[in-house]
């Protein structure tokens, strides 16, 4: 969709005034995201996906520049904390793989800190 089909689809030519036509927007913005990566034709692509966040931005900034306050950036930061973050895990399982190895890695490097400080301590007693 166009942004002005966006905003007329959801009504919102006066702004995200209401938690309700916020959550709509995040929601529709969500659809948008899933429907612009599939018409690449590829699975499991994070690079494909980060090309369709891209457009999706600028309908998201085309939406902002039609309606009266344009839309937060905050608001843009926590769809993609919530809402682009999980797509991307569900749509290219690989990258989620290698994020959940990475946080794995981290917390046994961690917690190999952790118990170095802690015999250290040991030690200066």
């Amino acid at each position: 969709m166009k942004p002005k089909e966006i905003i007329k689809k959801l009504g919102i030519q006066n702004g995200l005034k209401s938690k309700k036509s916020q959550d709509e927007f995040l929601n529709t913005m969500r659809e948008e995201l899933a429907e612009v990566y599939n018409q690449f034709g590829v699975k499991d692509s994070d690079r494909h996906f980060d090309q369709a966040v891209k457009q999706v931005r600028s309908k998201w900034d085309g939406v902002s520049l039609k309606i009266a306050m344009g839309i937060n950036d905050g608001l843009w930061n926590f769809f993609y904390a919530k809402h682009v973050i999980s797509l991307k895990g569900e749509l290219c399982p690989t990258w989620k793989a290698k994020q959940d190895e990475e946080q794995r890695k981290y917390e046994e490097r961690k917690r190999k800190r952790e118990e170095k400080e802690r015999k250290r301590q040991e030690a200066e007693l």
